[in-house]
């Protein structure tokens, strides 16, 4: 630990904060032989009083999913049957001790937390993963996830890696310690203690410093060797050197014993099981293994064999050649030729193969199936790439680099999707229906971290050709098509769905028939025509089960008016995810949700539910998505009045334009126009509500006829009312083919502020009549305020005060003060003098959007263990967050908790 004070002493502290209840993690970056393992041994002398739980990484099972995470969490899984039940199933189908679906990796994830929660409330935990640049990706992911949720956990992570080989472990909630080589006080006291009793002159020390750059090991294992001497042209010690040095250590130790060596380094399992078996096969002895012989080079922790030293492993592995090395996986695959060892046993025959190899190209594609069934996309696209690379048929070739473009997707590996789909198309010829799976497949990709207007393009050319091959399985696209329709602003979108769809003879029965028939009805009401009866189909829509479907199937039955059957499909899409643990389908569900609730002014649920989608959406690789969920958050804040409002609008708005999310756009865009509306500055809010765009082109967009209430208050305040008419004309015509109650409100609302005939009364009246049918208070309120004021100006003081008070009360009460203190504003100038008493500010008002969904799920009956797998928390994190909710609301029990959900607004 020469030198490292500052290191051990960060790590010392992460174990006593851990101690405490207050967990995180860091990762040790640095090149090979930097003291990264010396410093995990350090941290795990300190760790007295923990439960340890440790990994190492390797690299023939960076591809296998889980690998690394069984290696951690084995010691504890004898406790995975007391988790809740699709957790422990999650585990049980993960690691191969039961048969089931294949768990969503953020399932996954939760399980694994949960598991080390449970096993944290007898003693602090601590797990350590070494050579973590070879854990394969989705046990990277699971400690990811993990990571992002200790800070009320009693457990610690520590990892160490280097940043230039295999995969990236950029792990942004993990603390990155960077480590270099020594300085030269230390390095020069590590050579007197360690360096074998050679003594070194003052030149070589100085030499050796120079060409090692201070790294302990290189260090160590040159002290011993030739030192370039000074003026020479020698390159300074690096990673193929070291090898070197190594190697030339175990041959001169170990000579008869490195073909044994070599078959354990090509292992990667660690099993003495398969490596005697694999031994057997190659006609070597295992005898060195049960004599102690190789004790300086291997260690053994009870279940595994492990090299002291990745360097050593590599040496040996490399030292090996082409063909040894082919004849090693050949044995190695079969001693791994049992059921249960199926994906090492298609891993090895891969790596055995030269050229062409159909049989192991089969095997690595059926070993691929398993991994996906046990939640394992990286070991899928990884097997299936093998695969691929292994066939000289081309459709066969092209049928397997689909399929692993397919698992890379599922994965999240959006630019490793992409190139494998270029490879299918460019060196196979599809089928039709294949070209349009894989026009989707991009389309998705795009839509979640590219371009909307790319993936309708993609897709719009292929959707007549889906519907007449088949219809049902293509619903979904046509759906999607819709979708991004309104996402990219671009209203041709439904009189093409209205045409493609006027073609077909739906069953209104069938659940995905009545989503084309939903589609159909809103394409033409789009279009100026007679949506038809759509009431019928909401029993069939609602039998969906599909978290996806269901959510677009909510988008289309609210372009239609229908925002309770909307809401419902939303919420049970969004309870059907938590539930599966789809996380990337949540993510994206969460957006609307929010958008929903800010239309009902339910700010803090709003919020909650956009900042819950903004931290998933990061965690699966969805930047579009946690785009358009900070708009929402700006907006809640542009409502609420609160001073950092703008700013956070103004950088949606950057990203946004970056990433031509014309949606995200919107809400920047409106946030922004209604601080300056509420705060008087009419000409700057029309601006601003403008930017939008559209209204006034032939065929409007949903997003342009959406900002339009906004824009005609705007216009009339700046005295533009001519523009203002034009405006409420366009929209009146928009929404005259769409029941709904809370449009026909704000279309009331439009013609009140630009009548001039005195017809204001009547069009306001009209307005409050249809409020009162709708679930939008804050427009309601809005309603109010305007006719108020109104009021104020015609003389008519007492009924302006009704007007005014009752907006004041509502804006209060969903906290939107700066609407609250204009209402206020205008109702002193009727000459009201005391100041109206406003209600308190209700409990969950005063909530974190954490605090609140824990509350409202207890509010729903929820055990902590329960709302845990809901929120993918911990238990502990659950309990943590509902003490501080006791503590705000000065109550004790669940039982109060419950009374007090159900008193409030939003339960």
């Amino acid at each position: 630990m020469l030198g490292r004070d500052d290191e051990s002493q960060l790590l010392e502290s992460l174990l006593r904060h851990a101690a405490e209840g207050r967990g995180g993690g860091v990762i040790l970056h640095g090149e090979p032989g930097i003291g990264k393992t010396a410093l995990l041994s350090h941290t795990l002398e300190r760790a007295a009083g923990f439960r340890v739980l440790r990994a190492v990484g390797v690299a023939p099972e960076a591809e296998l999913a889980y690998a690394t995470l069984h290696q951690l969490l084995l010691p504890v899984l004898g406790r995975a049957h007391e988790l809740p039940g699709p957790q422990a199933q999650a585990l049980r189908v993960l690691f191969g001790r039961a048969y089931g679906a294949p768990p969503d990796p953020f399932l996954v994830g939760l399980s694994t937390l949960s598991l080390l929660s449970l096993t944290a409330g007898e003693k602090p935990v601590l797990c350590v993963i070494d050579d973590a640049h070879w854990a394969d990706r989705p046990t990277l992911k699971t400690l990811a996830f993990v990571a992002r949720r200790l800070d009320d956990e009693p457990i610690a992570l520590a990892l160490a890696a280097r940043a230039d080989e295999g995969h990236s472990t950029d792990l942004p909630d993990l603390r990155r310690i960077p480590l270099m080589g020594l300085k030269p006080e230390a390095a020069r006291a590590l050579l007197a203690e360690r360096a074998g009793g050679r003594r070194l002159s003052e030149g070589e020390r100085d030499r050796l410093l120079t060409v090692t750059g201070g790294n302990p090991l290189a260090l160590l294992e040159l002290a011993g060797s030739r030192i370039p001497p000074e003026g020479t042209h020698e390159p300074p010690a690096m990673t193929d050197r070291l090898q070197r040095s190594f190697l030339d250590r175990i041959r001169a130790r170990h000579a008869g014993s490195l073909p044994l060596l070599q078959l354990i380094a090509a292992d990667g399992s660690g099993s003495v099981e398969t490596i005697e078996k694999a031994a057997t096969s190659l006609g070597l002895a295992t005898d060195p293994l049960h004599r102690a012989e190789l004790d300086e080079i291997l260690t053994y922790d009870g279940t595994r064999l492990v090299f002291r030293h990745p360097l050593i492993r590599s040496a040996v592995y490399h030292s090996a050649t082409g063909n040894r090395r082919g004849a090693i996986h050949r044995a190695l695959a079969a001693a791994f030729d049992t059921p249960a060892d199926q994906h090492r046993h298609a891993w090895h025959l891969g790596q055995a193969a030269v050229g062409p190899d159909e049989h192991a190209a089969d095997r690595l594609e059926r070993s691929a199936e398993q991994a996906a069934l046990r939640g394992g996309p990286a070991a899928a696209m990884a097997a299936l790439s093998r695969a691929a690379d292994l066939t000289i048929d081309g459709p066969g070739r092209g049928r397997r680099l689909w399929s692993a473009a397919h698992a890379a997707a599922q994965g999240g590996f959006t630019a490793a999707a992409a190139e494998l789909l270029d490879q299918a198309e460019r060196e196979t010829s599809l089928d039709e229906t294949d070209r349009i799976a894989v026009a989707v497949m991009r389309a998705v990709v795009a839509e979640f971290a590219g371009s909307p207007q790319d993936a309708m393009d993609l897709i719009k050319p292929w959707i007549p050709r889906a519907l007449r091959i088949d219809r049902r399985r293509f619903t979904p696209t046509v759906a999607m098509y819709g979708n991004l329709g309104v996402r990219a602003d671009r209203p041709q979108a439904w009189s093409d769905l209205a045409g493609w769809l006027d073609e077909i003879t739906p069953a209104p029965d069938d659940p995905e028939d009545a989503v084309l028939l939903l589609l159909r009805a809103a394409g033409r009401a789009r279009t100026g025509r007679d949506p038809g009866p759509v009431v019928r189909d909401r029993t069939a829509v609602e039998s969906l089960t599909d978290p996806i479907m269901m959510t677009l199937a909510g988008s289309i039955a609210r372009a239609l008016g229908d925002h309770e059957l909307s809401r419902r499909l939303y919420r049970n899409a969004g309870q059907l995810a938590r539930n599966s643990g789809s996380l990337g389908a949540l993510a994206w569900n969460l957006e609307y949700q929010a958008a929903d609730e800010l239309s009902r002014g339910r700010l803090e649920l709003a919020e909650a539910h956009a900042e819950e989608g903004c931290q998933f959406a990061a965690e699966v690789g969805q930047p579009n998505t946690a785009c358009r969920n900070r708009g929402l958050l700006a907006l809640c804040a542009a409502i609420r009045g609160r001073p950092d409002a703008g700013e956070l609008a103004a950088d949606v708005l950057a990203e946004a334009s970056d990433r031509d999310l014309a949606d995200a756009r919107f809400y920047a865009r409106r946030a922004l126009g209604l601080i300056e509306l509420v705060a008087g500055r009419h000409r700057e809010a029309a601006r601003h509500f403008e930017s939008v765009g559209g209204w006034d082109a032939d065929t409007p967009s949903d997003l342009a006829m959406a900002i339009v209430p906004d824009l005609v208050e705007a216009l009339v305040r700046a005295g533009e009312r001519d523009r203002a008419a034009a405006a409420t004309a366009r929209y009146a015509h928009w929404t005259e083919r769409i029941a709904s109650p809370e449009l026909g409100a704000l279309t009331a609302r439009c013609r009140a502020l630009i009548s001039t005939d005195g017809g204001a009364d009547v069009h306001y009246a009209e307005g409050l009549r249809l409020h009162a049918m709708s679930d939008a208070p804050l427009e309601h309120a809005r309603t109010e305020l305007l006719f108020g004021e109104q009021l104020r100006r015609e003389r008519r003081r007492s009924e302006a005060q009704e007007h005014l008070r009752a907006a004041a009360e509502t804006f209060r009460r969903l906290g939107a003060l700066a609407w609250a203190d204009r209402a206020l504003g205008e109702l002193r100038a009727t000459g009201e003098s005391a100041r109206t008493r406003m209600p308190e500010a209700d409990t969950l008002n005063t909530l974190t959007p954490q605090e609140l969904r824990i509350t409202l799920a207890v509010g729903e009956g929820l055990t902590n263990r329960e709302i845990a797998a809901q929120l993918f928390l911990s238990p502990r994190t659950v309990d943590y967050h509902l003490r501080k909710v006791f503590q705000k609301a000065g109550i004790a029990s669940r039982a109060e908790l419950m009374r007090l959900v159900l008193a409030g607004r939003p339960a």
